[in-house]
């Protein structure tokens, strides 16, 4: 899936050691740059090295790291450049160069910058994110529509629509106006209220979707064409399968299958739990239609077993969830047909356990398992979803980041802050399961945790 180039040999031997014990199913490859040291001989080793079908990551050491951001500011999408607090490569341990490994990755995924009225998702002049020491947990995304509305009403102030949000630890997210940090949320998964705090007093600014997917088009075909890439390397299949949720991420995912090798030949199959928000069914057959992709559901039945008597799920009972990819598992192996292939869109942030996964994995039923967005940031899927003519699924738009079901117990006091403020949520209340879920999350403290939604 990407390519390590350090400046050379002896580094690359470091390494290709670190790549044979910490990635030895991930078909990483190791480039050089034959010994350039100045600026100009790394810039055209480097074009001769950066492909548009394959994701990079440039590795220096601290004596090459005056060179680093010009290269950055350089290279494409699909290449970033991390200094590894070494003098030299090969003086790191191997497991400190897996772990810069790891934060290169996410380097990759946090990328963005502010120009007038938009961000551009690369690193440059600008870069808001700059100043941060980049963490491999840390995710970024749009806060669409509504978003911030519900965080104007938390601090009692205007925030502008359509901002950049940086996720860090412990669900600290900090809400930008432009360049700059205009609001702390604070998200977690007691209670039903989340905590803001407005750390900067200045206008707030609008951004324009529009203009955001416009500024960055050539950043996301960069991205997507790596991506594809990746999928097209796996040779040929007779049947592509993507298991999807709605969300954001299994949506990407199911564009790029199709992108790389064509509707006709991939299904996707929507995992319906029963306990689906309505406009979540109602896109999901929408878009399926608008992409002309064949629509397969695997119905796991939470509804009916919630009916018969099963207690409510918690963390500490996540059973739905093992319902779930039962039912999904079961469609894949009923559609299975000679060399099958799986495209899922797991991403590096959502948690360290998928971090780890190798891109390429056995599956169900004998199938092969890809995961062409592992290196993709969210505000990355949102705008190559807008910038294929598509919409994301309403409920981002009402204000969501994440999309569960209505009763998902890893759903966090923003969900049900936003769930308690909106329309869609409003028509669920003659659900018995939605007003029981409710009720548990209002009077009943839940255990601590975090969990993934689907």
């Amino acid at each position: 899936m990407f390519t390590l180039v350090v400046r050379s040999k002896r580094d690359a031997d470091a390494v290709r050691a670190m790549v044979s014990r910490f990635y030895p199913a991930w078909g990483v490859d190791v480039a050089t740059m034959h010994g350039a040291r100045s600026e100009e001989a790394m810039a055209r080793e480097l074009e001769g090295i950066v492909r548009p079908d394959r994701f990079y990551i440039v590795l220096l050491g601290r004596e090459d790291a005056r060179n680093a951001r010009r290269l950055e500011e350089i290279l494409p999408a699909n290449a970033v450049v991390h200094v590894v607090p070494k003098a030299r490569i090969r003086n790191a341990r191997m497991e400190q160069l897996y772990v810069e490994t790891l934060r290169a990755r996410a380097r990759l995924r946090l990328a963005a910058g502010w120009t007038t009225g938009a961000y551009r998702l690369e690193w440059g002049a600008g870069s808001p994110l700059e100043a941060y020491e980049v963490d491999v947990s840390y995710d970024n995304f749009i806060g669409l529509g509504r978003f911030a509305d519900h965080v104007s009403a938390l601090v009692g102030d205007v925030v502008g629509r359509n901002p950049l949000v940086l996720r860090l630890h412990g669900g600290r997210h900090h809400v930008y106006n432009g360049p700059r940090v205009r609001v702390v949320l604070e998200v977690d998964d007691l209670g039903i209220r989340p905590r803001a705090e407005l750390v900067e007093d200045a206008e707030p600014l609008d951004v324009d979707i529009g203009r955001l997917v416009g500024e960055n088009r050539g950043v996301l075909e960069r991205l997507s064409e790596a991506s594809r890439g990746f999928l097209r390397s796996l040779g040929e299949f007779d049947r592509v399968i993507v298991p999807w949720s709605g969300g954001k991420d299994s949506t990407a995912a199911l564009i790029a299958a199709i992108e790389a090798f064509g509707r006709r030949r991939v299904t996707a199959v929507f995992g319906d739990t029963g306990t689906e928000f309505p406009s979540t069914l109602r896109y999901v057959e929408e878009t399926a239609k608008a992409l002309g992709v064949e629509l397969e559901v695997a119905y796991a039945g939470l509804d009916r077993a919630l009916a018969e008597g099963a207690p409510m799920p918690s963390h500490e009972n996540r059973w739905c969830t093992g319902r779930k990819i039962e039912a999904i598992e079961a469609k894949i192996a009923e559609l299975a047909e000679g060399r099958t292939l799986v495209v899922i869109g797991d991403r590096d942030a959502e948690s360290p356990r998928r971090s780890d996964r190798p891109p390429l994995r056995e599956g169900p039923a004998g199938t092969l398992v890809a995961t062409p967005i592992r290196l993709w940031g969210g505000a990355h899927v949102q705008a190559y979803i807008l910038s294929r003519g598509l919409r994301l699924n309403p409920m981002y738009e009402a204000g969501f980041y994440r999309i569960g079901c209505y009763m998902c117990p890893a759903l966090r006091n923003w969900e049900i802050h936003v769930m308690s403020r909106e329309r869609e949520a409003l028509k669920l209340l003659g659900s018995r399961i939605y007003r029981r879920f409710m009720h548990q999350r209002f009077f009943h403290r839940p255990s601590a945790g975090r969990g993934a939604m689907h």
